[in-house]
């Protein structure tokens, strides 16, 4: 039988969190992406140690793994000292460590397992359209950077072609392929919902698209009647003048107040809006829901980037 060198080292993650409980899903997909690269990189070394032959090869896969998987590493390790108390990170790492110790402590039985191996990773490096990369890697790489993902190429093109919710209309645009799409939009009228980190962060775009009554067809869209459609527990921050597929269009921050489970939270976002041929087409991006003390301007200023790539790469089919 093969060694389980060549395969556990990414089922690892999988023990890592059902012991504790942590203060999110996000931080849980950190720790199990955590796992994942600790032990490709410890598997990596075992194999140069035992098959010196493979010395050059382990080097080059590690120069290539750096720019994603390792940035990946070292954005968890930051993201998990800050959400975790050191006694909690350190525990983390020792558990990891020991597991990884563990499943690599028996020898590699044949050398062609190695070679095996060595190529499923350069294949996960590569991002190979077989390769299984863990979508906690690409969302971790950019967790510092969140735009790079799209400008980097790590993008799906959706299309709201055939879609139930589309009203007929058919948008094209790019999506953070680490975003996961959500079976049911949280918002009445929305057609899609993608949510960061695989479904488990607290950033979502929404593509929205409405059909204009016919009092509201000749509607431009301005400071002013935006700021008459907002709901009064709204906040309008700022609007600015946008292109969308090359049609007039605006963006618009705001910071909306909602009530849940007798709580109040806020919401910030970014809306990037335009009107053709009867229809309201509406990318939204957003933070939250947070507490109503919690100041949004860096988080939304981190991610604003990314929206508005998202918002560029819209394309309106007439």
């Amino acid at each position: 039988m093969k060694t389980m060198l060549l395969f556990i080292y990414c089922l690892s993650a999988a023990h890592c969190c059902s012991q504790t409980r942590y203060p999110s899903e996000k931080v849980q997909l950190a720790i199990e992406t955590y796992a994942y690269l600790k032990g490709q990189n410890a598997a990596l070394k075992k194999v140069a140690r035992q098959f010196p032959s493979f010395t050059k090869q382990v080097s080059k896969l590690k120069k290539n793994a750096h720019p994603v998987f390792g940035r990946a590493e070292r954005n968890i390790e930051d993201f998990l000292q800050q959400e975790l108390n050191d006694y909690q990170f350190n525990a983390v790492e020792k558990h990891v460590d020991s597991l990884i110790n563990e499943q690599l402590k028996n020898p590699i039985e044949k050398k062609e397992y190695a070679g095996s191996f060595l190529e499923q990773v350069k294949d996960k490096i590569a991002f190979s359209s077989n390769a299984a990369v863990p979508k906690g890697v690409i969302s971790f790489a950019y967790h510092d950077a969140p735009h790079e993902e799209i400008t980097n190429g790590h993008i799906i093109n959706f299309s709201t072609e055939n879609h139930p919710k589309a009203e007929d209309a058919v948008l094209r645009l790019p999506i953070p392929k680490s975003w996961r799409a959500a079976d049911e939009a949280e918002m009445p009228g929305t057609v899609q919902q993608f949510t960061s980190c695989d479904g488990k962060g607290n950033e979502k775009i929404l593509i929205v698209i409405h059909e204009l009554s016919e009092e509201d067809q000749n509607m431009i869209l301005t400071e002013q009647s935006v700021s008459e459609m907002i709901p009064p527990q709204s906040r309008l921050i700022r609007t600015e003048n946008i292109k969308i597929d090359g049609m007039p269009g605006i963006m618009v921050e705001i910071e909306e107040t909602l009530e849940l489970a007798l709580k109040k939270m806020k919401v910030r976002m970014l809306q990037f809006m335009c009107t053709d041929k009867q229809k309201l087409y509406c990318l939204q991006g957003s933070i939250g829901p947070v507490a109503l003390n919690h100041n949004l301007d860096i988080h939304i200023q981190k991610y604003e980037p990314l929206f508005r790539l998202v918002a560029e790469g819209m394309e309106i089919e007439n």
